[in-house]
């Protein structure tokens, strides 16, 4: 794999589609706004983050490539073939090669190719991408509760912001975080009320059946 291409949904930009990476644009979010104002005052109101978390607005991304053949008629085959590829990619995770540990998920937006020269075509990819960066590797935590015990752990999210994890349970437990309690079956278990705050996490994890449950909690930690 050379290092001046993207990999997305298993493909490479140069290694499958002769497309060498020559410029690249990565935007941070911007901030969603909300705010009000009152009739009769000159008071401006920001609901922004009222619920304690700040969103943000998808981040644009824009690759600029190039694309190089020995005749036009060569060069239209590489240019289509690409084309085929990039315009079609739809919330795929997309690696680019100088952020490294983390990608993006992203959605083919717009294109811009460049014919002038005869033999040489410049193409310019903008993609809309999820705000956060999304880590390689999944955060895993495996936690044991023998019968009639009671757990209390500890799960850090470095992630920037709240995220859902996903529990695989061997076995039923109760897991209480904060004033809320979740009964979780044996499988799998992912629920939006269900959020791991920015840092640590206490859970305490009570085991009243008849079996050991084995509980792995998975999450990607997510960045700017």
């Amino acid at each position: 794999m050379l290092l001046d291409q993207l990999r997305i949904n298993d493909k490479y930009s140069y290694d499958d589609f002769e497309a060498s990476l020559k410029e690249r644009t990565v935007s941070e979010p911007k901030k969603k706004t909300i705010k009000d104002t009152v009739a009769y005052s000159n008071q401006t109101y920001d609901f922004s983050a009222i619920n304690g978390e700040v969103y943000w607005e998808e981040r644009v991304l824009e690759y600029v490539f190039e694309i190089i053949a020995d005749t036009p008629e060569e060069l239209e085959d590489k240019k289509r073939k690409f084309l085929a590829w990039i315009m079609f990619i739809q919330n795929e995770d997309l690696y680019d090669p100088y952020i490294t540990g983390y990608h993006f998920n992203a959605t083919y937006d717009s294109i811009k190719v460049d014919d002038s020269e005869i033999e040489k075509s410049t193409i310019t990819v903008t993609f809309t991408a999820y705000p956060y960066m999304i880590a390689n590797t999944e955060t895993l935590y495996t936690i044991a509760v023998a019968v009639e015990e009671e757990r209390t752990v500890t799960l850090i999210n470095n992630s920037v912001h709240k995220i859902i994890p996903k529990i695989t349970a061997t076995a039923p437990a109760v897991i209480k975080k904060g004033d809320s309690s979740y009964s979780v079956s044996a499988g799998t278990f992912q629920d939006e009320s269900f959020e791991f705050e920015a840092g640590d996490n206490v859970l305490i994890i009570t085991n009243s059946g008849t079996e050991k449950s084995t509980l792995t909690v998975t999450f990607n930690t997510e960045v700017m």
